[in-house]
């Protein structure tokens, strides 16, 4: 069982669901009808055991196996231990067609018993079958199997009539046989059936279970690699002759299959077919060696061959067993010729005797009827070397109305003692009828002619050997006088009828009769047999032997049909969408004889037929259109204008081509977290999508963000992460404040269809926080000290209170001067911001939290190089956050003292520090800035300053720079931070 799998695994019970489809007659005779794999399907994982067909993911494996099990060698006859070409096309398939072992793959695709599907078993915690669950699947697959098997017994009874004779139709194989959903056809395709649908069961077996595999290290065990019995075929569960079940061994699995599409490996939680599976292998049809393996587990020590071998033994062993069978049930001598029934390409045969019945063929005719039961003997397959044969015989016999005597008494030219005839007694009655009529003929020449030209006016069949054998043993008149025949015209209408051939026996010692009745052998590529070394009996039997060996004469093989349509591209693995749907394809028969009809099915009811054309060069087509999601196979077979009415698929032919169809857009599922960001404080928050795709057909391929938009202007910075034409589902939105975000997401199938999902995100309103206001401020100078720079005592006047020390300090002009330290009130002060460098001074911001209100606060901040001058304002800030936001720092050696940064909350407060290190001057800040404090110290020529922006910055994301306008060119450092409200 081969198909293509593109969707996830679902781990549930298989269905034994039949599809079914619309006949024609046509098609009834290729047996190509049924519900469809791909895989097809495909690139894709593509197969779930041995295939059928060849393409799709396929190369024939059962057909292959089933040859190189019975096909007998090139030119030998069969003696029921193989099957001959046309008869093996029939059980294996032939040129595309599926054949008895493929049916199940028609009609029976998802019925776990048909293929010994679902067994699986691991010994292993949680494993979701148990052994005895595992085994009754295994049971009821064994129970179907013997079935079948026994179908294919009962039906061999058609074959034979109540007299024991061979129903010629019944094993009739111009048309291919019917293989699908039980419609009744010939007794050998019947039986064949039986047969062919309990092998293809078995050799899935060895295909799709670990029974040959190759042992599998112990620690390695898993459901993607079970373990490997390492036995060999035939295997005793498959005793599908008997009624016993063998003993199962305790880690034999087969494969699950979940169903069209859902193959995987690995499975979600059992052992799937596709980690099972060893197939699409080259099987040489003759030796059975297999190359080439396809899949991870056939590439595995031996396993490929193993399986192959093993279920080419297994194939032996049951054909051996069902020939058992048949002479079991209808005795040796009677089920032997339904085993050479079933195993021979029985020649089809129309002879006519037409025989002189003149005086002196008294004793020639005798030997004949006491010959006559030998003769049917071997066409009935109960000779010595016993062949088949859809026989049916006529009898002529003739005298002489020419007479050159006129002492002969008047007689008649040819006459018709049996028309053609397939019983036995009836042929035999006749020939011994003639025994009464030998009389007459005084002179030598005979109407030799008018007894050949009545036996070429019988009504032959098309498509058969015809054969007239000629007793005589006199030449004949050439002319006839009084019906103008000569031997040209007998000839001539001789092979005007495909041919007759003439096959003359030669009794009597007649040279001229040997003449006249060779130069007819030859002229219509018959042959003769001289009775004269071995008897009228051993003459007719070796005619019968040249006769059925013969090749036919006429068309008697099927049209060649070819089918082809286009392929999806690769990248959608094989499988057309709803822009390329409906798929228009071709079908093509060519014959010599010409194309009566050409019908095509596709198992899955899709297919529509354009109108046959029909060729002068003897060719026909049609335009195929195939609708409808799921998998196709359209079949197609042609009837030729011959005689015969050859129908089905003839060499060189490929008359089938596997679609699949996804035309419906996959199912998106959307949903975010959050789906609202609040307080719209303009923070970055982290958002997550969760996009679910899921396709039943194709199978899911993922999704794309295709857009992110809001309501709002947006800046790159507002949506880090989330990267249009990727499939990001994580990232960050800017709580910014009214704002509603739109995430544009599409999925997408492995057949390229599409879906949207938009999800929204809104952002609250802000929440209202606290107002930043000073609640008090000191502000301390030091001239050189050893000690740190300090500021006067600080009292606030409640808790929950921001303390910023706002420092700055001269320094040495070849070193880096910076606060080390700030202390004061037991707090913990950590450093905000900081602007310094070599020869600069510093100007600095730490920072401390005050949970409760301080009194007496003395704040003090070390510097790496002491005595040196610095300055120090602390300030406490009621309804600020806990911590600074941004901040940003500075230093220069000439320009302007400033520092920019962007606001990370609304309504946030921007102050800074500045020193500079060049001279006692007035700082005039920016436009909308104030200066907070002052210090010139003229003593070193330094000042020191504390700015702020006048107003708050009313938004997040705002961008500001602090300084001042002038003085211009000196040396200096500044810092420069936010005070957040609190939230």
């Amino acid at each position: 069982m081969t198909l293509a799998s593109h969707a996830f695994l679902s781990d549930g019970p298989s269905d034994n669901r039949h599809g079914r489809g619309r006949y024609t007659a046509l098609l009834a005779v290729l047996g190509l009808l049924g519900a469809l794999l791909l895989p097809m399907l495909a690139a894709a994982p593509k197969a779930s055991a041995f295939g059928t067909i060849n393409g799709m993911g396929q190369r024939s494996e059962h057909e292959r196996i089933t040859r190189a099990a019975l096909a007998c060698a090139p030119g030998v006859k069969s003696d029921g231990s193989c099957f001959e070409p046309h008869s093996i096309d029939q059980l294996a398939g032939h040129n595309g067609t599926f054949g008895a072992v493929g049916a199940p793959d028609n009609d029976e695709f998802l019925s776990s018993v048909a293929h010994c599907d679902d067994a699986d078993y691991l010994n292993a915690p949680g494993y979701p079958q148990s052994r005895a669950q595992a085994t009754a699947q295994l049971n009821a697959c064994i129970a179907h199997l013997r079935s079948r098997f026994s179908e294919g017994i009962v039906a061999a009874a058609g074959l034979m009539d109540s007299d024991g004779e061979l129903i010629g139709k019944e094993v009739d194989l111009h048309k291919d046989c019917t293989y699908t959903f039980g419609v009744s056809g010939r007794a050998k395709c019947n039986a064949l059936e039986g047969l062919g649908r309990a092998l293809h069961g078995a050799q899935d077996f060895y295909s799709h279970s670990n029974w040959t595999d190759d042992p599998v290290d112990p620690a390695k065990v898993s459901i993607t690699n079970p373990p490997g019995l390492g036995l060999s075929g035939p295997s005793p569960l498959l005793d599908l002759a008997g009624t016993s079940s063998a003993a199962v061994p305790a880690d034999l699995t087969t494969g699950y299959f979940g169903g069209p599409g859902l193959d995987r490996c690995p499975g979600k939680t059992r052992i799937t077919h596709l980690c099972l599976n060893k197939d699409e292998a080259a099987i040489d049809p003759s030796s059975g060696v297999a190359t080439d393996p396809q899949t991870a587990r056939g590439r595995v020590g031996h396993n490929e061959q193993n399986a192959v071998s093993g279920a080419i033994a297994e194939t032996r062993r049951q054909w051996s067993d069902f020939r058992n069978r048949l002479l079991g049930t209808y005795g040796a001598e009677l089920g032997g010729r339904m085993v050479m029934a079933l195993t021979q390409d029985v020649p089809k045969v129309d002879v006519v005797f037409a025989i002189d019945t003149t005086g002196s063929m008294y004793w020639y005719i005798y030997s004949a009827i006491a010959n006559a039961n030998n003769v049917l003997d071997q066409l009935s397959g109960r000779g010595p070397n016993p062949r088949l044969t859809d026989y049916r015989i006529g009898l002529v016999d003739y005298k002489d109305v020419d007479s050159e005597d006129p002492g002969c008494p008047p007689d008649y030219d040819a006459v018709t003692d049996l028309p053609f005839s397939t019983k036995r007694a009836d042929i035999t009655s006749a020939l011994g009828s003639l025994a009464g009529k030998v009389d007459g003929g005084c002179d030598i020449p005979e109407d030799v002619l008018s007894g050949v030209q009545r036996s070429v006016e019988f009504p032959w069949r098309d498509g058969v050997n015809k054969a007239i054998i000629v007793m005589g043993d006199a030449a004949g008149h050439e002319p006839e006088a009084h019906s103008g025949l000569t031997s040209a015209s007998v000839i001539a209408a001789a092979n005007a009828v495909d041919p007759a051939s003439i096959y003359p026996v030669l009794v009597g010692y007649d040279s001229d009769a040997t003449a006249f009745l060779t130069n007819l052998a030859k002229g219509t590529g018959g042959q003769a047999f001289d009775s004269n070394a071995g008897g009228v009996g051993q003459a007719l039997l070796a005619a019968i032997t040249a006769i059925t060996n013969a090749a036919p004469g006429g068309d008697n093989a099927p049209p060649a049909v070819q089918v082809s349509f286009p392929t999806a591209p690769d990248a959608q693995s094989g499988i057309f969408n709803s822009t390329q749907s409906p798929v228009v394809g071709r079908v093509t028969a060519t014959d010599p004889s010409g194309i009566t009809a050409v019908d095509c099915n596709d198992g899955a009811g899709g297919l529509t037929e354009g109108p046959l054309t029909v060729n002068a060069d003897g060719s026909a087509n049609r335009s195929l259109t195939v609708t409808g999601d799921g998998q196709h196979l359209v079949l197609c077979g042609a009837t030729d204008g011959s005689g015969a009415q050859n129908t089905g698929v003839g060499e060189g032919s490929s008359p089938a081509a596997g679609i699949q169809i996804d035309a419906t857009a996959p199912t998106v599922a959307c949903a975010v977290t959050p789906t609202e960001l609040t307080p719209g404080d303009g923070q970055l928050v982290p958002v997550t999508a969760t996009v679910q795709v899921d396709d039943a057909l194709s199978g899911p391929a993922g999704f794309t963000l295709r857009s992110v938009t809001a309501d709002q202007p947006l800046d790159p910075s507002d949506t880090p992460g989330f990267t249009p034409g990727t499939a990001a589902a994580t990232g960050q939105l800017r709580a910014s404040a009214g704002r509603t975000y739109t995430l544009g997401y599409q999925g997408a199938d492995a057949a390229g269809n599409t879906a949207d999902c938009a999800l929204k995100v809104t952002v609250g309103a802000p929440t209202p926080t606290a107002t930043v206001a000073v609640d008090t401020s000191v502000n301390g100078v030091e001239e050189v000290s050893d000690g740190p720079v300090t500021a006067p005592p600080l009292t606030t006047k409640g808790g929950h209170e921001l303390l910023l020390a706002y420092v700055s300090a001269d320094g040495p002009v070849g070193s880096l001067q910076q606060v080390t330290s700030v202390t004061g009130g037991g707090l913990t002060w950590t450093p905000a911001a900081r602007g310094n460098a070599k020869g600069n001074g510093t100007a600095e911001v730490w920072q401390a939290w005050a949970d409760g209100p301080v009194s007496g606060l003395t704040v003090s901040a070390s510097l790496a190089y002491t005595r040196w001058d610095g300055a120090i304002t602390v300030v406490a800030y009621t309804g600020a956050a806990s911590a600074v936001g941004a901040s940003a720092g500075g230093s220069a050696v000439g320009g302007s003292p400033a520092a920019g940064l962007t606001t990370t909350r609304a309504n946030s407060q921007l102050w800074a520090v500045g020193h500079d290190w060049s001279r006692a001057a007035a700082q005039t800040p920016l436009t909308g800035q104030t200066l907070v404090t002052q210090n010139l110290d003229t003593r070193v020529h330094d000042t020191s300053w504390v700015q702020r922006l006048t107003d708050p910055v009313p938004a997040a994301g705002t961008a500001a720079t602090l300084g001042v306008s002038a003085p211009t060119g000196d040396r200096w450092s500044f810092a420069a931070v936010e005070i957040t409200p609190a939230k």
